[in-house]
């Protein structure tokens, strides 16, 4: 099952879920979270790497200076 799911979703190409949900998983079963609640906390991750990486590739295509002078 692990090694369908992962397939999965490298194939909806979304890493960030493939690299955190056994994590995740583990913590929702600790702390009793509800599937929505382990669902919902994957896509905000997935979410905000995503941001982040826009943002640094944004940043990088720009080719502004970093620091001031």
């Amino acid at each position: 099952m692990h090694e369908s799911l992962t397939d999965c979703l490298r194939e909806l190409h979304l890493p960030t879920i493939r690299r955190d949900y056994e994590s995740t998983g583990e913590r929702a079963r600790q702390e009793s979270l509800s599937y929505e609640r382990y669902l919902l906390d994957l896509v905000e991750h997935e979410c905000e790497s995503r941001r982040s990486s826009r943002v640094e590739r944004l940043l990088r295509e720009s080719r502004l200076f970093m620091e001031k002078s």
